[in-house]
């Protein structure tokens, strides 16, 4: 069984769509990382608040 060729029109269009597609899965992993590097700071810094809290009850 022979698979059907592409014209070089449509492998151009293959290829710009594999190439925007790795763009998009770039952009979307960095993404990722901002977006867990920001909830890190986020719990680190309510830790942090959580642990001057109960500082500040025992000094009380």
């Amino acid at each position: 069984m022979t698979s059907p060729s592409l014209t070089p029109e449509q492998e151009a269009k293959l290829t710009e769509a594999l190439e925007t597609t790795r763009l998009l899965e770039q952009q979307s992993r960095s993404m990722s990382e901002r977006a867990t590097e920001i909830a890190d700071k986020y719990y680190q810094r309510r830790h942090e608040a959580a642990v001057l809290a109960q500082q500040n009850l025992e000094n009380s």
